[in-house]
């Protein structure tokens, strides 16, 4: 249970330096908002979340495959469930420190040109 939490704080974490970014770089709440949306739609319901991996159309299968929200919603499925998790949590953290390492001084540089 520990493992999932620490997955699923870590995981937020980096999305949250995503929308931080999103937020300093545009003008106003509404358009971030709405920026959001626009990134975290597609990779919501192109995702392992609501639809088996299996009944997804072919073409998309790589993509629903390979992406953050898929491994975040297949490691705490397999932590919480008590099944070998076949490398899926070790590929969250991968992208997780990923997004880490790029969005965090991607957002502090926007923050510090939008406030100097």
């Amino acid at each position: 249970m520990l493992g999932l939490v620490a997955i699923a704080l870590l995981f937020s974490c980096a999305v949250s330096w995503v929308f931080a970014l999103v937020r300093i770089a545009v003008r106003d709440s509404e358009t971030a908002q709405l920026a959001g949306f626009v990134v975290i739609f597609p990779l919501t319901f192109a995702s392992s979340a609501f639809v088996a991996l299996a009944t997804v159309p072919a073409r998309l299968q790589a993509f629903v495959r390979n992406q953050p929200v898929s491994f975040a919603v297949d490691a705490s499925r397999e932590l919480a469930l008590g099944t070998d998790s076949g490398g899926t949590v070790w590929k969250l953290l991968a992208w997780s420190c990923g997004l880490i390492t790029v969005f965090v001084p991607l957002a502090l540089r926007q923050y510090n040109h939008r406030t100097s």
